[in-house]
């Protein structure tokens, strides 16, 4: 059964996926970035694009991956164990399919960061100015497209606008969803994981761990996470010179041109109030 990593980008993901990783890791091995063969955490990316070509799904129609969305789960659930899946997508239904339902899903943690650091980071990292960035961001039919090769991308999830997506995931009623604000995160780190790990404990039946819970903690303080990149690259990486950039909260404060800040509170001004960024 499938457990969601779940977030609009740039809002955490890889951070917890790290510090999940180091978590589950045996004591003694060799904590780094790229996930290995031996690792005792896997976390895959849905819809993986390996899946798709093995499963024969045309990934260059968005229609047929939604189509198979179901299929794709059922065939990741035949190894009878609890499948953690990062995943940017919106929680939506195309057409009559929905992106998932209990028949493969148990839970999920999805990972909320305020949109106005989310529009500065998304946009380093997609390497777009402000305006094209927030275009994406309050879309209703924005796509994330990863690339394929030189100059070729595909539609690999339905993000929706920043709203939309954590809408989404918040109103999923199948199964229980743990919202997690990225800034409880960087602000709060030790008490946020740990309601992590008792999700995780009360969903699947995860061991908390108090030792392994503050070394995972130091293996992935962020400085350390930007000092492995330097050192040894990160795939995960597209335009911007690093992905673990500066895991900071509030830099939209001194980045952002005031017309732009006034655009977002007024676009997301509901869910904004109700996460309390505003």
């Amino acid at each position: 059964m499938i457990i969601w990593l779940a977030s609009y980008p740039k809002s955490g993901n890889t951070w917890l996926r790290m510090f999940l990783k180091s978590y589950f890791q045996k004591s003694g091995a060799e904590f780094g970035l790229e996930n290995k063969i031996l690792d005792d955490f896997k976390s895959h990316g849905f819809p993986d694009l390996k899946m798709l070509k093995h499963l024969k799904i045309n990934f260059n129609k968005f229609p047929d991956i939604a189509k198979n969305w179901e299929t794709l789960q059922d065939y990741i659930n035949l190894n009878n164990k609890t499948n953690f899946l990062k995943t940017h997508s919106s929680m939506c239904t195309v057409g009559p399919y929905k992106f998932t339902t209990h028949r493969n899903t148990k839970g999920g943690i999805y990972l909320v960061r305020d949109p106005r650091d989310v529009l500065i980071s998304y946009s380093n990292h997609l390497g777009f100015d402000y305006d094209a960035t927030l275009e994406i961001m309050s879309l209703s039919n924005s796509f994330e497209t990863p690339p394929i090769e030189e100059g070729k991308s595909f539609k690999k999830t339905l993000l929706g606008s920043w709203a939309d997506n954590y809408n989404s995931w918040k109103s999923y009623k199948s199964s229980k969803i743990l919202i997690i604000k990225y800034e409880d995160m960087v602000l709060d780190s030790y008490n946020t994981f740990k309601k992590i790990l008792n999700y995780l404990n009360e969903t699947d039946d995860i061991e908390v761990n108090e030792e392994k819970l503050i070394t995972a903690l130091k293996q992935t303080d962020f400085k350390e996470l930007q000092k492995m990149e330097k050192e040894h690259g990160f795939r995960e990486r597209l335009k911007s010179d690093l992905f673990f950039r500066k895991g900071k909260t509030g830099e939209w404060n001194k980045e952002l041109p005031r017309h732009l800040t006034k655009k977002i509170e007024k676009l997301f001004h509901k869910e904004m109030v109700e996460l309390g960024y505003l």
